[in-house]
């Protein structure tokens, strides 16, 4: 199986996924990252540019050794490893669906999800991001399943909170705690779907903390709801916040928030309670016509006990739009793995790992093009691609300053901008940020012409 794939000579121990019992099977399945994280899609066919590779990949993917707790397990060991020396990470969470509208048939031993007749399966990761500057450093394990419809008829049943999907949110919460263990603190951070009385019991430890947006109004121990205690707190301050555009929802926008903090006590129905904080963000800046206002209850287990702290809770929450930015970069405009025709769903759900730790790379392309953090491109860019990236440069430069790529030389946002100048950015620092498929389509012309440029030497 691995003949054609020792012929190409590839380097590929950075892009190990797993041991998976067989020193052949773990080099395929890392040649096959490398291709994806290079290429850029999730075509077999073009990842595999020959017959061979092709063959070896599709086996690779439906070997009953490959699973995918293994490949999740080898990348939160990548990103724990990127942690040193890091005071204080972030593990933001959330779900994505993946549905097949237009392959009924193709996808059959998929699942039902939340569309009408649509089978597809679910991808749940935990993202770790430096709280101090918003650099995307990897995943600390990534979830996938596919529904069954007896477990949907199943939902109107008493269960225990282990037989159901949202024990997701404390899974993920712990793993992180288990795998990221080179950082000094690390919160994590879900929606409204988090909001489960057990993560607060469960979580949270002297380096681990939560910031979990209430979904439900709790009865506090106080015999009072939440929001009748907001009503009753004091406005502490206001501070403003840039809104990303929802397609379809909203267009990006400033916003004026009033924030209120205080200290409550949870409890279930079962008399046990947690000492917990509640951050308010209530928008009071005019609201666009057809907009509603932003309305949060962000509840943690960080002392807040300052409109400071208490920005920092609300300005975390904000990162959250890193985990979506991943997830559109795996759909349509991006990776498009939503095209796939795959019609075996565990080697599928494998795919979707491989493509979350690849819309990563993207990521951290966009979160480095303001020049915030201090990486290197050396983090993600060969000595030859560095050097290519160079010449490319120079000819992208235009004569003004404005033109300029005024970032240092071979660090992660001097690259940024070079990826998003080949993704169709205009380099104009007054015009729209480049987002996540400008650097997707960038990075697909990079390769192209670093393909290009290799048979020329």
């Amino acid at each position: 199986m691995s003949l054609a794939l020792l012929r190409s000579g590839e380097n590929v121990s950075a892009f190990a996924i797993g041991k998976f019992g067989d020193t052949r099977l773990s080099r395929v399945g890392a040649l096959l990252f490398k291709r994806l994280f290079e290429k850029l899609t999730i075509c077999i066919k073009s990842l595999g540019a020959d017959r061979a590779t092709e063959v070896a990949f599709n086996r690779f993917l439906s070997n009953e050794n490959v699973e995918p707790e293994i490949i999740s397990e080898e990348l939160s060991k990548k990103t724990n490893e990127s942690c040193v020396g890091k005071t204080h990470v972030l593990c933001i969470q959330d779900t994505v669906q993946l549905t097949y509208p237009t392959q009924p048939l193709k996808k059959e031993h998929f699942g039902p999800t939340g569309d009408t007749n649509t089978k597809g399966l679910f991808v749940h990761p935990g993202i770790i991001v430096d709280a101090s500057n918003r650099d995307v450093i990897g995943t600390s394990g990534i979830i996938t399943w596919c529904r069954n419809e007896q477990s949907l008829n199943e939902r109107k049943k008493v269960r225990t909170l282990e037989e159901k999907e949202s024990i997701r949110w404390i899974s993920t919460a712990l793993s992180a705690k288990k795998a990221i263990t080179n950082a000094e603190l690390i919160t994590v951070i879900g929606d409204r779907e988090s909001d489960i009385f057990e993560i607060f019991e469960r979580v949270p430890d002297e380096r681990t903390y939560l910031i979990v947006r209430a979904s439900h109004d709790r009865i506090l121990e106080s015999d009072e709801k939440i929001s009748v205690l907001l009503e009753n707190t004091e406005i502490a301050g206001t501070h403003k916040i840039e809104l990303p555009a929802i397609t379809g929802k909203r267009k990006a926008r400033s916003a004026t928030i009033a924030i209120k903090y205080t200290p409550i006590t949870l409890r279930n129905q079962g008399g046990e309670s947690v000492n917990i904080f509640c951050v308010s963000a209530m928008e009071i800046s005019p609201i666009p016509s057809g907009e509603s206002p932003i309305s949060w209850v962000l509840l943690t287990t960080h002392l807040v006990n300052s409109l400071k702290k208490a920005v920092q809770i609300l300005t975390w929450h904000t990162w959250r739009w890193i985990i979506e930015q991943i997830f559109r970069t795996m759909k349509n405009k991006g990776l498009k793995i939503e095209d796939s025709q795959i019609e075996d769903p565990k080697k599928l759900r494998v795919l979707s790992l491989l493509c979350v730790a690849t819309a990563i790379k993207v990521m951290s392309l966009v979160e480095s093009r303001d020049g915030k953090n201090s990486r290197s491109a050396s983090d993600l860019y060969t000595k030859n691609e560095l050097i290519l990236l160079l010449i490319i440069c120079k000819k992208l430069e235009g004569k003004t300053e404005k033109q300029k790529n005024l970032y240092a030389k071979n660090s992660m946002s001097w690259a940024a901008w070079i990826i998003a100048r080949l993704g169709g950015w205009n380099g104009y620092r007054s015009e729209s940020p480049p987002g996540p498929i400008i650097m997707l389509r960038g990075l697909q012309k990079f390769e192209l012409q670093y393909e290009g440029w290799l048979l020329a030497q």
